[in-house]
């Protein structure tokens, strides 16, 4: 590992620090600038959200710390001199707190802004290219919508029972990653590449691509655009399937974001957009992050990306262009990200 007093390390750290500091001003400045918002709107979810994920971070730091002491404690009585540095003391020593800080507060800051933009930007002027992505995605699939391939693999009312719970409440806490590179010393390029990219990734992908390809989604057909005829079938089915096998928490969600687009409220999570995916930009991270870790934890994360994917979809969140865009957007970000803080390095 590189030490975190290398000039190398010191580099990476000013240059983490100056890009999410950078990606914070703008995430708030396109914010701020739309007329329905305000700096209290963003204010009133980074309290709440802040509050959860600094606790995160400092009970993260906390198991950090007890095993720093139980650890030195064991290896200084094998090997304790004179001159022995406590191990706890050269362990902080190496913790940089300003990478710490910075990191959280853009955490809180750009999460924060990009719920308050999605609510009160993007389709606040009507959702205009659900129409074309219906199109890409019936040229990839032969003429058919895709949903109608997984319901015809997985047709049944269970089947969709399971989705809807690995894609809602089993979906893994993707900000628990990015605290872990907050709180963590190892691998410093990876946890570099990660946090960069996740910021980078909500600035880009979920805030200034979606609001240039504003679209609902096939679960807004005839609310949101359209005729309500394209996807009338998927919504009945799904219906069904919700009262033989329900409740879904993917019906309540879609209600709960429709409640507040049609009363233009703000909240956390909040905004209807379905281009692209920021489900499967937060999964692919993971993914991304699990290839440099290891083969095998690689392989288990691209499989749970796939099937995150697959129900986007199946539940009517997402075309498939919208996964399709997303991954090859946050590819992007992630390999320059990773050639900017060394993750891959020139040959």
């Amino acid at each position: 590992m590189t030490s975190a007093t290398s000039p190398q390390d010191r580099l990476y750290s000013r240059r983490f620090q100056t890009l999410a500091l950078s990606v914070t001003f703008i995430a708030a400045a396109l914010a701020l600038t739309q007329p329905n918002a305000g700096p209290s709107d963003i204010l009133g979810i980074a309290q709440g959200y802040g509050l959860g994920v600094t606790v995160l971070v400092i009970m993260w730091l906390l198991v950090q710390l007890i095993w720093v002491l139980l650890y030195g404690m064991t290896t200084e009585k094998s090997i304790a001199t004179p001159n022995t540095t406590p191990f706890y003391r050269l362990h902080f020593a190496n913790t940089r707190w300003g990478d710490i800080a910075v990191a959280l507060f853009a955490l809180i800051t750009t999460i924060s802004c990009f719920s308050v933009f999605k609510a009160v930007a993007v389709g606040d002027s009507g959702y205009g290219f659900d129409e074309l992505f219906i199109a890409w995605d019936r040229a990839i699939f032969g003429g058919s919508d895709p949903w109608m391939l997984t319901h015809s693999l997985l047709g049944s009312a269970f089947a969709t029972k399971v989705i809807d719970f690995l894609y809602h409440p089993a979906f893994l806490p993707m900000v628990l990653g990015y605290i872990a590179c907050i709180a963590m010393q190892g691998k410093p390029a990876l946890r570099y590449t990660y946090m960069a990219s996740y910021l980078v990734g909500f600035l880009v992908i979920g805030m200034l691509i979606a609001n240039a390809l504003h679209s609902a989604g096939p679960a807004y057909d005839g609310m949101l655009f359209g005729d309500g005829t394209t996807y009338a079938p998927l919504r009945e089915r799904l219906a069904t399937h919700n009262a033989e096998a329900g409740p879904f928490a993917a019906v309540f969600a879609q209600q709960y974001l429709l409640d507040l687009h049609q009363t233009n409220g703000i909240g956390f999570g909040g905004g209807i957009s379905a281009m692209p995916s920021m489900h499967i930009v937060l999964a692919a991270l993971w993914m991304f992050a699990g290839w440099h870790i290891n083969r095998i934890l690689g392989m288990i994360l691209t499989i749970y990306t796939a099937i995150i994917w697959l129900g986007s979809v199946h539940l009517g969140w997402h075309y498939f262009v919208d996964g399709l865009i997303a991954l090859l957007v946050l590819a992007v970000i992630w390999y320059a990200a990773g050639r900017y803080f060394g993750l891959y390095q020139k040959v």
